[in-house]
């Protein structure tokens, strides 16, 4: 059965390499639904989507990977419209795995993602994701600078998404207003740690550990780097358009 499955996701996502690099990994994630045939349960956290300037790769605990071009993909959402936008495939015929439906009544705020994309054949396909509160923005930002695609977002959800991820707003399934970013010519900030692996926070969200590049609209912003054992290190910083800036933390002991 398992050599089964693997042939499906050969021929919708045609890639099934892992592909690790240099880029932003994020190891709590939920596979909620999607073309990816998998019977890993969805309230399963371990597994771990890895994001590229090229590549979204997702390798799941029972082994399965795949990997995504950012150039593939043709639409991002979050929350309740990456639940219906996913859940749609149903009635296209192209989903494998069916989407959960376990969130979408819980009383605590479950963070959907949704990824758009088009397989070597032209057809749709998609997935959907559940960051959690830690580190679900850090997931937007992340796909977001990479495949420089909107997050599609219901008006309700809007506060949550970060307000350097460009938007688009959905009222009754129809996209209305477009909220961009304060510059559409972001800065560019590589964050290195001595001892290395910290935590690294944008304006208090967390963003990925160091070394890190990340990608931030002009104006002022805060750098916070954290570890265990060590003193936080933080820095503010006003970016400039189409700037680069190198920053290197050295942390000092408790």
């Amino acid at each position: 059965m398992r050599s089964l499955l693997r042939v499906p996701l050969a021929v919708i996502l045609c890639v099934a390499v892992v592909a690790y690099g240099q880029g932003n990994s994020f190891d709590r994630v939920r596979y909620n639904g999607g073309t990816i045939p998998s019977k890993v349960d969805p309230k399963e956290w371990h597994n771990q989507l890895t994001v590229t300037s090229d590549l979204i790769t997702l390798k799941l605990k029972d082994g399965q990977s795949l990997s995504i071009p950012t150039s593939s993909v043709t639409g991002l959402s979050y929350g309740q419209e990456a639940h219906r936008r996913v859940g749609t495939m149903i009635a296209l015929a192209v989903l494998v795995a069916p989407v959960a439906l376990f969130g979408l009544f819980h009383k605590t705020r479950l963070h959907f993602i949704g990824i758009d994309c088009d397989d070597a054949n032209g057809k749709h396909a998609g997935l959907l994701l559940q960051g959690d509160k830690d580190n679900y923005r850090a997931i937007l930002e992340a796909l977001a600078s990479s495949t420089r695609q909107p997050v599609a977002v219901a008006e309700k959800d809007r506060e949550f998404v970060p307000t350097q991820v460009k938007t688009t707003v959905v009222k009754d399934g129809e996209e209305e207003t477009a909220n961009s970013p304060s510059s559409s010519h972001p800065g560019s900030i590589s964050v290195d740690s001595t001892p290395p692996s910290a935590d690294v926070y944008l304006d208090s969200s967390f963003v990925g550990n160091a070394p890190a590049t990340l990608k931030i609209p002009a104006g002022k912003h805060t750098i916070r780097v954290s570890l265990a054992g060590y003193k936080d290190w933080s820095k503010e910083i006003t970016v400039l358009a189409d700037s680069e800036v190198k920053l290197t933390a050295a942390l000092e002991k408790n």
